[in-house]
């Protein structure tokens, strides 16, 4: 009896588990390795407490109609809610170009319920850090852990990994690693501060202009444990890589009082503060390209720096990973 193919994904957030759940059924067995102890990468969720943040991406909006029915999906499986927030333009204080009318979602009951529930049609092997692949003559790959662990020999493997990541994980695959190497990232500093009484602050969220903080947001929490009013400040790309080594107090003081200046309002202690460093928050040139399969390695990638730093580009990313996958495996069959 012949086995089915086996396919490892390394990287457990949107774009490896769309993918990773794309396969299942369709023959091969996947196997997902992720570093993190939990699914999610840039959808991630922070609790504090009684404290909760969307700390990574706020919401998503849909243009392409297969992630439309995706979307759709998701509303009807009730992880997936419209946003209704009031966003607009801040400056200094000066409330300007207030944006009603562009569609926004948010995971329900926060972002990263979306990689959870796409984890569970996932085989996903979690505190799995691969840092080495082994090409093999008959065209498979080994994998190692960083201690140096086996684990496992697989006949194609998927990267959904951040650019650099991929770079430095393709060293026998020169086709994708000069790709990767060409994208530069973003380095975002993210404020995770919650306040006992409610902000006199209007709007929901700002694009904030002039600043250290390029995004503010507050936290709606659909069945909220506490009145503390929570709020996510993202730091502008720019301050973030000036300050990227610095110390998280130093930090957390600097993105409160800059929220203040932008806000225009007196400054108040918060009963909870934290702050996370994401060193590669988005790809400034995505290569745009749905994904990338060579086919000679039977090796992949797949994320948003392949194509814009979405939800959508994601997702349609990892669809694209698997429809390539598939068509590989027909071909070698």
């Amino acid at each position: 009896m012949v086995s089915a193919p086996s396919v490892a994904i390394i990287g457990a957030g949107l774009a490896g588990l769309t993918c990773g759940a794309a396969l299942k059924g369709l023959g091969p067995h996947v196997k997902v390795f992720e570093k993190s102890i939990f699914p999610g990468g840039r959808l991630n969720h922070f609790r504090a407490g009684d404290y909760e943040f969307n700390h990574g991406a706020q919401y998503f909006t849909v243009s392409n109609p297969l992630f439309q029915n995706i979307v759709s999906a998701w509303q009807s499986d009730n992880i997936v809610r419209l946003w209704d927030g009031w966003i607009v333009e801040l400056q200094k204080g000066q409330i300007s170009n207030s944006d009603m009318t562009t569609q926004r979602f948010v995971g329900h009951p926060h972002m990263q319920i979306i990689t959870e529930k796409l984890a569970e049609n996932c085989d996903v092997q979690y505190s799995s850090n691969i840092c080495e692949m082994e090409k093999q003559s008959d065209g498979g790959w080994r994998l190692f852990n960083e201690r140096g662990d086996y684990l496992g020999a697989y006949d194609v493997v998927i990267l959904a990994t951040a650019a650099h990541e991929t770079a430095i994980l393709c060293n026998q695959s020169p086709k994708i690693k000069q790709l990767a190497e060409a994208v530069e990232m973003t380095v975002c500093w993210s404020g995770m501060f919650a306040f006992e009484n409610k902000l006199d602050i209007p709007y929901d969220a700002a694009y904030v202009l002039d600043s250290p903080l390029s995004w503010i947001s507050r936290y709606q929490m659909f069945e909220p444990k506490t009145e503390a009013d929570c709020w996510v400040l993202h730091a502008s790309p720019e301050w973030s890589q000036q300050y990227v080594a610095s110390f998280r107090g130093r930090v957390m003081h600097a993105l409160l009082d800059a929220f203040w200046e932008a806000a225009d309002i007196e400054a108040q202690k918060p009963m909870s503060t934290s702050v996370h460093c994401w060193k590669h928050a988005a790809p400034i040139n995505p290569i745009d390209e749905d994904s990338l399969f060579v086919t000679e390695d039977s090796i992949g990638a797949c994320g948003d720096w392949c194509t814009s730093p979405r939800v959508e580009g994601a997702v349609l990313s990892g669809f694209s990973m698997a429809d390539r996958v598939m068509k590989h495996l027909r071909q070698c069959g």
